[in-house]
C-alpha cells in the first residue's frame, strides 16, 4: 500500500492516536504531481485510473457559470482523492454537449471525436500497465461517446467505467424533488451548487422555464427554431433549490462514485480480442461442472438497492413526461414485450414511442409507478425482479377519465460498463373495465409488419 503523507516520528508524536491513524491513511494521487519516475512507480495492472470529465465552458442559465460542470467535476474529484487509492489523470473538459450549442460560450466535440478522446486517453495510460480506468462523468450527454469507448477499450483488455449520472440523480432526487420537470440548471443541479460552491450560485437571477420536450432534449433560445424554446438556458425550476437538498444527493452522488471505484478495482478487465484471424484449437471434451462450487457470487445489498431504485426512477421520468431519460432505464439494446406479443427493441425504439406517447391527450398527466417486489440476483451482474405496476391519470379520446389500469410485470437487470440497466420488461394485464387507449400505431417493431 503506498503511503502519500510521509511524517517524522517526532510529528507523528506530537497528533493524538486517532490523528495518527489518519495521518497514515492511503489517499489517492494526482499524476500531474508526479515526476515521470514517480508515475512509473504508481502506473500498475491493478491501479484505478479516474479521468475526470466536466465541460469547461456549457450554458447553465442565468444564474450558474459556464464552468459549472468543471467546478463539479474538481469537487468530485477531490472527495475521492480523499477516501480512494486512486491515481488521478488530468481532466477531461472538452466532450460530447450538443443541446446546448445555441447558447454563446457552450462547447462541444463531434460524437466520434468525444469517444476517440476518450479512448485515446485511456490508451495513452494504460500502455504502462494500468488496466482498469473510472471517468468521473458529470454529463448525460456524454454517455452516448462513453458506451461505445468502453466497447472499444474492452476489445483490447481495458476496462472503462463511468458515472450514470442521470441514473444516480434520479434515484438520490425523487424524494426531494419539487419541480415539475426538467434536468437542466434546475432544483437539482442549483441544490448541489449550493452545497458544492456556493459563491458561484446567484438565485437572485434563477428563474423557472419549462416544457416538456418531445424527444432528446436540444435546447434553443430562438423562438420556432428546432428543439425545446429556452430563453434563459434553464430546464426547470431552480428558485426551489436549497443548500439541504444538494448536501443529500452530493453525497449520495460521492457514495455512489467511491463503490463504483471498488467495483472497478475488483473487476477482472475483459479478455483483448485477437488481432488477426486464426483457426480456433480444438474443442476439448466439456469438463462437469460442480454448480455448487461454482455459482457466481450474488450481488450486494448496495446493487440491490440500485436495482429498487428503477421503480422510483421510471415513476419519475413518466411523471415528467421525460422520455429520454425514461429510456436510459434500459441497455442499447434492452426491450419492452407486451402482453399482445409485440416487442419494442432497443432504447431508441423506446424512447421514440415513449416520446410520442407523452403528446397524446389520454396520456397527459398520467402517473406509472412500479412497486418492484422480490430481488433474486442469479449471478453478481444479472437480477430478476418481480413486481407490480399501475397506470392512473388516463382518459379516453374525449377526455373521460379512465379506471386505474393494473398488472404484474418482471425485469431483467445487467450490470455493464455503465452500471446497472434494464435488459428486458415483460407485464401482464389485469381485465379492467374499460380498454386501455391505443396510444400508437406501434413503429419500430422488429419482425412485426408495418405496413
Amino acid at each position: 500500500m503506498r503511503v502519500l503523507l510521509l511524517l517524522s516520528t517526532v510529528a507523528i508524536g506530537l497528533l493524538t492516536p486517532r490523528d495518527a491513524i489518519l495521518a497514515q491513511q492511503v489517499h489517492g494521487l494526482r499524476l500531474a504531481d508526479l515526476t515521470w519516475q514517480q508515475a512509473a512507480t504508481v502506473l500498475r495492472p491493478e491501479t484505478v485510473v479516474v479521468i475526470p470529465l466536466g465541460a469547461g465552458s456549457k450554458e447553465h442559465g442565468p444564474h450558474l457559470r459556464l464552468s459549472n460542470d468543471a467546478i463539479v467535476s474538481d469537487y468530485l474529484t477531490r472527495r475521492v482523492l480523499d477516501a480512494s487509492d486512486v491515481v488521478v489523470a488530468p481532466s477531461l473538459a472538452y466532450h460530447y454537449y450538443p443541446a446546448f450549442v445555441d447558447y454563446p460560450g457552450s462547447t462541444t466535440l463531434s460524437l466520434e471525436t468525444a469517444r476517440a478522446i476518450s479512448v485515446e486517453a485511456a490508451l495513452s495510460l494504460a500502455r504502462f500497465g494500468p488496466r482498469r480506468f473510472y471517468v468521473i462523468n458529470t454529463g448525460v450527454s456524454t454517455t452516448r461517446a462513453l458506451e461505445p469507448a468502453a466497447r472499444v477499450l474492452a476489445s483490447q483488455g481495458i476496462l472503462l467505467g463511468f458515472t450514470d449520472l442521470a441514473g444516480r440523480l434520479d434515484r438520490l432526487s425523487a424524494p426531494l424533488r419539487q419541480e415539475e420537470g426538467g434536468t437542466h440548471a434546475d432544483e437539482i443541479e442549483t441544490s448541489m451548487m449550493l452545497y458544492i460552491d456556493p459563491g458561484s450560485v446567484d438565485m437572485r437571477r434563477a428563474v423557472k422555464e419549462y416544457t416538456p420536450s418531445p424527444g432528446p432534449l436540444l435546447l434553443t433560445r430562438r423562438p420556432g427554431a428546432p428543439g425545446t424554446f429556452s430563453a434563459s438556458g434553464v430546464w426547470g425550476d431552480p428558485t426551489l433549490a436549497t443548500r439541504e437538498k444538494g448536501k443529500v444527493i452530493v453525497e449520495g452522488l460521492v457514495t455512489g462514485i467511491l463503490e463504483d471505484i471498488e467495483a472497478i478495482r475488483r473487476a477482472t478487465p475483459p479478455a483483448p480480442m485477437p488481432a488477426t484471424t486464426t483457426v480456433p484449437p480444438p474443442t476439448p471434451t466439456p469438463t462437469p461442472v460442480n454448480r455448487q462450487t461454482t455459482r457466481p457470487q450474488s450481488c450486494t445489498p448496495g446493487d440491490e438497492r440500485t436495482i429498487r431504485g428503477f421503480g422510483d426512477a421510471f415513476a419519475l421520468h413518466w411523471n415528467n413526461g421525460d422520455a429520454t431519460n425514461l429510456s436510459l432505464l434500459w441497455s442499447v439494446d434492452g426491450d419492452v414485450v407486451h402482453p399482445d406479443g409485440l416487442t419494442e427493441r432497443g432504447r431508441e425504439t423506446i424512447r421514440a414511442n415513449r416520446a410520442a406517447l407523452f403528446i397524446r391527450q389520454e396520456y397527459r398527466g398520467s402517473k406509472h409507478p412500479l412497486m418492484l417486489g422480490n430481488i433474486r440476483c442469479v449471478t453478481a451482474d444479472v437480477a430478476v425482479v418481480d413486481g407490480k405496476w399501475e397506470l392512473r391519470g388516463v382518459s379516453d379520446a374525449n377526455g373521460k377519465p379512465l379506471p386505474t389500469f393494473e398488472g404484474l410485470l418482471t425485469l431483467v437487470v445487467g450490470r455493464g460498463p455503465t452500471g446497472w440497466a434494464i435488459e428486458a420488461y415483460r407485464y401482464t394485464q389485469k381485465p379492467a373495465a374499460a380498454p386501455m387507449p391505443t396510444w400508437l400505431k406501434r413503429p419500430g417493431y422488429p419482425g412485426r409488419s408495418n405496413h
